[in-house]
């Protein structure tokens, strides 16, 4: 949610490139300093299934592991959106398809 609240485009002052990569940086450290003696920081689903491969959690630990991390963000998201004004928010990111043009 942080992280994702980082990146909104607030009309006064849009986000850098910096800010949101500490905001993301700090709240990873911090969910990881919380929780991470009790799944052994399992923050991501890539994390989970790469450890489920490398059979060091078993397949039902994963399946829980990874509904709870999904359930997680999509709440946090959710809470976002209705925190977050309609102009601002927008589709929960300042992140879009640009044009660019190749000189060669």
């Amino acid at each position: 949610m942080f992280g994702l609240g980082s990146s909104l485009h607030w009309p006064g002052a849009p986000p850098s490139v910096l800010q949101v990569a500490l905001a993301f940086g700090l709240a990873i450290g911090t969910l990881v300093q919380a929780f991470g003696h009790v799944s052994g920081a399992h923050i991501n689903p890539a994390v989970t299934l790469a450890f489920m491969v490398g059979s060091q959690i078993s397949f039902l630990r994963t399946v829980f592991y990874m509904g709870a991390q999904l359930l997680g963000a999509v709440s946090g998201a959710a809470i976002l959106q209705g925190l977050t004004p309609f102009e601002v928010r927008g589709n929960l990111s300042v992140n879009g398809v640009r044009n660019f043009t190749v000189c060669l």
